[in-house]
Order: C-alpha cells, then sequence, then structure tokens
C-alpha cells in the first residue's frame, strides 16, 4: 500500500504540501479515486485517505478515520552519531529509519571535519528529518526518528543516557566485545544507546565522557569499519536479534 507523511493530521479534507502532492501525483502518478495511507510523523497514527483532486502542486484529499499505526518500534533504539563529512549522514538517517532506531542525536566531536554554523545547522536538521520520513514511508513504518543536532557531544550522550538503559560507546580499542553485551540487553527487553564515533575514532576524553553517561565501551572486532558501515552494522544487528 501506498504511504505518505501528513503532518498535523485529521479526519476530514485537506491539501497537501507541494512536496507531498508531488511525490503522490507526479511520482506515483495517482489520480482521483485512488488510495493511500495517510501517516502522521508526530503522533504516530495513520489513516485510509483518497485523492479527491490529483493536483502537483497542492493535491485534495479526504483522509478517513484516524487509528493507530500498525508499524512501530516497540522501545527506544537511540543512536548518538558524530558529525560526518558529504552525504554520509543522511545514508546513516536512512539506515536508522529503516532499522529501528527512534532517536538520532549528531553533534561534532574532536576528530570530526564537519564544522555547521548555527544557519546551516537548522537547514541540515531540517533536511535530515525530512530523509527521515522519507525512508519511514518507504520502509513501512509511522514513526520516524527524532533527529536533532546537540551542539556537543557530551550532550549527546546525556539526551541519549535519559531515553535508554543500557549504553554503548563503539570503541575498537575496547577490550570487551559488543556482541555477547548486546545480546544480553535486548534479552532482558532494554531500551538501548549506540554511540558512533567519527572516522578518525574519538578522542581518550570522548570516550570517558560517554562513560560518565553511563556508556559501555565495546568493540565490534578486529576489522576497520567506516561510521556509516558500523552504524548499520550495529543497528542491523538489534534488529535481527530483537526479531
Amino acid at each position: 500500500m501506498i504511504r505518505a507523511p501528513v503532518a498535523g493530521m485529521t479526519e476530514g479534507p485537506r491539501t497537501l504540501p507541494e512536496d507531498t502532492s508531488a511525490y503522490l501525483c507526479r511520482v506515483l502518478r495517482l489520480r482521483s479515486g485512488d488510495r493511500f495511507v495517510a501517516f502522521d510523523p508526530d503522533t504516530r497514527r495513520e489513516a485510509d485517505a483518497v485523492v479527491d483532486d490529483a493536483t502537483k502542486a497542492g493535491a485534495r484529499v479526504t483522509i478517513g478515520p484516524l487509528r493507530d499505526a500498525a508499524v512501530v518500534a516497540r522501545r527506544p533504539v537511540v543512536l548518538v552519531y558524530a558529525l560526518a563529512k558529504g552525504d554520509k549522514v543522511d545514508a546513516v538517517i536512512r539506515d536508522a529509519t529503516e532499522l529501528g532506531a527512534t532517536d538520532v542525536f549528531l553533534a561534532p566531536t574532536v576528530r570530526s571535519i564537519v564544522r555547521l554554523d548555527e544557519g546551516k545547522a537548522t537547514t541540515k536538521e531540517d533536511r535530515w528529518r525530512r530523509i527521515a520520513e522519507q525512508a519511514a514511508r518507504q520502509s513501512g513504518r509511522a514513526d520516524p526518528p527524532r533527529v536533532a543536532l546537540t551542539p556537543e557531544w557530551r550532550s549527546a550522550l546525556e539526551r541519549a543516557a535519559n531515553l535508554a538503559d543500557a549504553r554503548f560507546v563503539l570503541d575498537p580499542h575496547a577490550g570487551e566485545p559488543l556482541g555477547p553485551r548486546l545480546g544480553a540487553a535486548i534479552a532482558r527487553d532494554s531500551s538501548l544507546a549506540i554511540a558512533v564515533g567519527p572516522e578518525g575514532g574519538l578522542a581518550p576524553e570522548e570516550i570517558e565522557q560517554a562513560e560518565l553517561a553511563g556508556f559501555t565501551p565495546a568493540s565490534v572486532g578486529r576489522f576497520v569499519l567506516r561510521t556509516e558501515t558500523v552504524a548499520a552494522a550495529v543497528l542491523g544487528a538489534v534488529r535481527v536479534l530483537q526479531g
């Protein structure tokens, strides 16, 4: 079934924003009378909807009775991710959404190459939230992760710590492997937080900050992985183990 995000969704007729209209009417070529499922990313509710007027710039639709969304994350899975260059963050947010993350906190670190001023930060944050909504639409879930750009690594860790019982910071030099600890946390039905550093790794003081926030340093093995690869690998493992 075709799905589309509709913010502030209420039952009855409404005009969709231009980007959603273009997706439904130009990309998918829906016409008057065609049906789709609308979901509200903020309230985690959904509804059957019908296209009344297939206009690419502002389609008119009628939203049916609202219901709780059928596909949402069962427990918090939080990703703390160091800012990366290029389109790596875009890819990580897509993967995190498809793999069930509920929150993504992005933050600069000592070895991060990217530095965003306040104006660019707001633009980037809005873009990443749209990417999460699009990935949720494609993956069938109605609860895209909340995406927030935080000014400091420490503050991102603290925000994540408030949402998760079991917390891990990935460190290639850690003596403990992640696998057994992650499996045990999932077996306990714990909420999770995973912190991933930049390409150059986290500085010692950043590992210490993570430990002070209750994160356990853990390694994913001897292979050196890119930051976007390790984020997808760990979240993929969480999804498989959670069933």
